[in-house]
């Protein structure tokens, strides 16, 4: 009871201290954000009428030009169908400028990309002229504060922002799903055999979930040899778990329980909702980085950021593997299963292929066990602690099988 309470405590520690920091990073780029767009929005409606004339003389220029280039192509197939213009030239130095300029005029053929872009001109055209009128003709400025609109417009830029983040964050476990499925290699068509392993899988996670008292998720099987198992999805009703031929070879009965019954508490407690919920203003902050072209003014702060959440994400997510691993032990009543197969899986990716374990690097996240580390020939042990002890998502598998050792010692 005590251990239980210290890891319940603990657990609740790290998670307010790691919802405590992300909420700081997410409050430092909704306000930048929100004060970039601020600006910007400010400088629009500000100079909007020479913004707008602006506008209406550029298109106009482009379009007429655009125009022009096609009346000149048309002319020039039709006068010359079958030759360039520096055909007619004798001087060579001119028959070499000549003829870029009558090649590119003899492939402006007419297509509907051509209409599409005289449409796109035009309707610049029609609509910063009409603003134009429109802004000069009304005292909107006596009306709408420009400053106080742009606030507006920054709150409302930043909300829809975060929302749709969110919302790609919330619906991002099917991409992550056919990502762990390429690497288990799941074929679409499964064969007779696979298909009742499969099935063998599903009743041995059917009976964990009864006794668990979730729902209980979908099983796909792989085929590939690396022992495998992942879980994907942000709700236990709509959850999946991925397994590997591999896994179900090398384990025996008992092990592959503790190991189905570890993935079904990570459902239980919404293991990735809450990661998932924590990764959004790192998803948000690398958005800004992309959206504004890496500039070095967004991508230091944002780059902080991101790194922040990330350390905070792996802080809670190792935790919870140490939660899981207590659940599955209470599931099961039989800790030492889990620690049997824990020594299993990792000693056998020791000894895997690297191609093997290459091709389930990026969906490491997700399994049970990290992948074995890969030896660089400069700075290995600050590339060693950076990654696995600061940004690592699973804490080292001797500690796990210490701690579930030591409930079985306690029994």
């Amino acid at each position: 009871m005590i251990g239980s309470t210290r890891v319940r405590f603990g657990l609740w520690l790290r998670m307010a201290l790691a919802v405590a920091l992300v909420a700081l990073g997410q409050l430092v780029v909704v306000a930048f954000e929100f004060g970039v767009v601020t600006v910007m929005a400010a400088l629009v409606l500000l100079w909007l009428e020479r913004w707008l004339a602006v506008a209406f003389l550029g298109s106009l220029a482009l379009t007429v030009l655009f125009v022009c280039w096609h009346l000149l192509a048309a002319a020039t197939r039709r006068l010359y169908p079958s030759r360039t213009v520096s055909d007619r030239i004798a001087h060579d130095g001119v028959a070499g400028a000549v003829e870029r300029a009558g090649e590119a005029l003899l492939l402006s053929r007419t297509s509907g990309s051509r209409l599409r872009h005289l449409a796109v001109l035009a309707g610049v055209l029609v609509g910063s002229f009409a603003g134009f009128a429109l802004a000069e003709t009304i005292a909107w400025r006596s009306i709408v504060d420009p400053i106080h609109a742009a606030a507006v417009i920054g709150v409302l830029v930043v909300l829809s922002h975060l929302v749709w983040i969110g919302h790609g964050e919330r619906t991002a476990d099917a991409a992550a799903l056919r990502e762990v499925e390429d690497s288990v290699r799941v074929p679409e068509r499964p064969t007779a055999e696979l298909e009742e392993r499969r099935v063998a899988v599903q009743a041995r996670i059917d009976r964990l979930s009864q006794q668990a008292g979730v729902p209980s998720p979908a099983v796909r099987l792989g085929t590939s040899p690396t022992p495998t198992a992942a879980t994907v999805g942000y709700r236990p009703d709509s959850s999946t778990i991925v397994v590997s031929q591999g896994l179900v070879d090398i384990l025996d009965d008992r092990e592959l329980d503790a190991v189905l019954a570890h993935e079904l508490a990570h459902l239980q407690h919404w293991d990735a909702a809450v990661v998932t919920a924590l990764s959004i203003p790192a998803a948000h902050a690398d958005a800004q980085i992309e959206r504004y072209n890496a500039n070095p003014f967004v991508a230091v702060p944002a780059g902080l950021i991101i790194g922040l959440v990330n350390w905070c994400v792996a802080v809670v997510s190792r935790y919870r593997e140490y939660v899981a691993d207590r659940g599955a032990a209470a599931l099961t009543g039989d800790p030492a299963a889990l620690a049997a197969a824990l020594e299993t899986l990792d000693t056998e990716l020791d000894r895997r292929p690297t191609n093997d374990l290459r091709e389930r690097r990026s969906t490491a996240a997700f399994s049970i066990v990290p992948p074995p580390w890969e030896e660089h020939r400069f700075f290995d042990r600050t590339r060693r602690f950076v990654a696995r002890r600061i940004f690592g998502s699973h804490p080292p598998t001797e500690k796990r099988i210490e701690r579930l050792r030591s409930i079985v010692e306690g029994l």
